[in-house]
């Protein structure tokens, strides 16, 4: 069968692999879409090359279950589903996934819609971690993939949500997505915009999903938070990507709270869970990785997550290659999908 690996030489390629058995605990399942992670696979490609070691890519596909491992219930031959899981869900014809991270897709969402809902899954548990409010004003910065779905996630829960990132394309879907106010974060002026955004009150709640040298945007971000009456900061940071950036922590900094949400909901990278050999409920506040999919997958149902200027480009298989140059900022691609014979 194919599948898209990263090279010694940070290039995906595509070539053969061994078809996959699935363990106990394992569902397999043909593929029929699957969806790029610009960060993360895009961080894997680069660290291929450092360490000269070739690894499949992805973690997020759809299909049809199509054979069962031993201890899996609910799930049944022709299934339609999502799957995800780093080093299970890659980009290939046949996958082998613990059947706590597959769930079955609803009526009518065909599978380039519905493999959304893995990334989607990230931006809801970010947005756990945030504990929004009906009232919050909230500031996105980074308008990638994984920003432009936590925005529209966002949404639902807050008063105001903004955009800012310094592609004008991604600015444009953004508020084609239903953004309240998006800011180019190339110009200088863009933090005096956002103040103005909030008639003066500034974000309460600000989505951090960047990827690289990050201490200048950050600093810049820190300058729109909300300032309570004794002058002081207040809000909340909440780190998505994988970034660098420098603070400097002393009494100045005010009265702030920074959390970083990883992954996208509890029990999702351990195997022990994910497999069914072991139970325990989220933190409060939290959801698992399983009811976080159905939630997302019921917002794409919904139209709740709207993909219309998201989902720029669907390939075959075999384009998989070209398909990584396209998500390199300030390329012109967003969603990018897989599709399978």
């Amino acid at each position: 069968m194919k599948g898209v690996v990263a090279d010694v030489r940070g290039q995906a390629r595509v070539q053969d692999l061994p078809a996959p058995q699935p363990a106990p605990g394992q569902v397999l399942i043909k593929a029929a879409c699957s969806l790029i992670s610009p960060g993360t696979e895009l961080f894997y490609l680069e660290q291929a090359a450092l360490n000269g070691e070739p690894r499949p890519l992805g973690y997020c596909s759809s299909g049809y279950v199509a054979g069962l491992g031993a201890g899996v219930a609910g799930l049944a031959a022709g299934d339609r589903v999502i799957a995800m899981g780093w080093d299970y869900a890659v980009h290939a014809e046949q996958i082998c996934v613990p059947h706590r991270l597959c769930v079955k897709i609803p009526e009518k969402v065909p599978f380039d819609r519905a493999v959304f809902a893995n990334l989607a899954a990230t931006c809801l548990h970010a947005v756990h971690r945030a504990r929004l409010g009906q009232e919050d004003r909230v500031l996105v910065l980074g308008a990638g993939l994984v920003g432009q779905l936590l925005a529209q996630i966002a949404r639902g829960g807050a008063a105001l949500v903004a955009v800012a990132d310094y592609v004008p394309a991604r600015l444009q879907a953004a508020k084609l997505s239903g953004a309240d106010a998006v800011f180019n974060s190339s110009q200088a002026s863009w933090v005096s915009q956002g103040m103005q955004t909030t008639k003066g009150r500034g974000f309460n709640t600000i989505f951090l999903c960047c990827r690289g040298e990050a201490t200048s945007s950050v600093a810049q971000c820190l300058d729109t938070l909300t300032q309570a009456p004794d002058g002081q900061r207040r809000g909340v940071l909440v780190a998505v990507g994988r970034f660098r950036a420098q603070v400097e922590f002393s009494v100045e900094l005010g009265n702030i709270d920074i959390r970083y949400a990883a992954r996208c909901g509890s029990g999702y990278r351990d195997d022990e869970y994910v497999h069914g050999r072991r139970d325990y409920p989220p933190p409060p506040g939290e959801g698992a990785v399983g009811d976080n999919l159905r939630q997302c997958l019921a917002l794409i149902a919904s139209g709740r997550i709207n993909l219309e200027h998201l989902h720029t480009h669907r390939l075959a298989l075999a384009a998989a290659p070209g398909a990584y140059d396209l998500l390199r900022p300030p390329g012109p691609a967003l969603g990018v999908t897989l599709h399978y014979d």
